[in-house]
């Protein structure tokens, strides 16, 4: 039987993970931040009904099991926050699924994140530099083609943070929206804006880091 700390904390990150859940997953009716994480799930009680539904006839939960472990790694919100979304961003909703390296890979970023955007620009300029190309044909559409920056995106050869940073200073992916009706797009620009609220980023700051690098000879 778990004490009342084990109990709060193991509510802590259940209900952080539900809400960011239901904004990754539920796009048309949740936003994370317009309820600021609350909903139907936010009482110890919801929390406990959802274990129950797996514990009946002496069976295990593996989700309570999930959750504590959890609430005792990440202590604070923002460190669950950061948790839930290096597995969100990386296509994991599933806790059964958590992959922990994907935090230690994500908070890195995060640490030196002026550095990543600087690193996935000169991947930019490489590729530019490559197909003797312009900075703005990433973002074009060519028929049924995919754009490049989709493609560099689920290659992984750019992180997620930058194409978010890209998007706030281009706001390419409503372009693309308008014009590429496709299913793998439209998933990753519905990650992309469901990712940037989270992202608190100095705008003009990584404008010039991007332009730094494009800008070198």
């Amino acid at each position: 039987m778990m004490v009342m700390d084990d109990i709060e904390s193991t509510y802590n990150a259940w209900v952080t993970y539900q809400a960011l859940n239901a904004h990754f997953t539920r796009t048309r009716d949740y936003d994370y931040f317009k309820y600021n994480g609350k909903g139907t799930w936010s009482s110890i009680e919801s929390m406990e009904k959802s274990f129950i539904k797996y514990e009946q006839n002496g069976n295990f939960s593996l989700q309570r099991k999930i959750f504590k472990d959890i609430g005792n790694t990440f202590t604070n919100k923002e460190a669950l926050i950061y948790f839930y979304l290096s597995q969100f961003t990386n296509g994991i909703t599933y806790p059964t699924y958590f992959d922990s390296d994907l935090y230690d890979e994500y908070i890195e970023r995060m640490n030196n994140f002026d550095f990543s955007i600087k690193k996935d620009t000169m991947e930019i300029k490489r590729y530019l530099d490559k197909y003797e190309a312009e900075f703005d044909d990433i973002f074009k559409v060519d028929g049924i083609n995919h754009p490049v920056i989709l493609k560099m995106g689920l290659s992984k050869t750019i992180s997620l943070e930058t194409v978010a940073v890209l998007d706030m200073l281009l706001g390419f992916v409503g372009n693309i929206d308008r014009t590429l009706n496709d299913p793998l797009w439209h998933d990753y620009s519905e990650l992309i804006k469901n990712y940037k609220p989270f992202l608190s980023v100095d705008v003009l700051k990584q404008k010039k880091i991007i332009m730094d690098v494009l800008m070198k000879g």
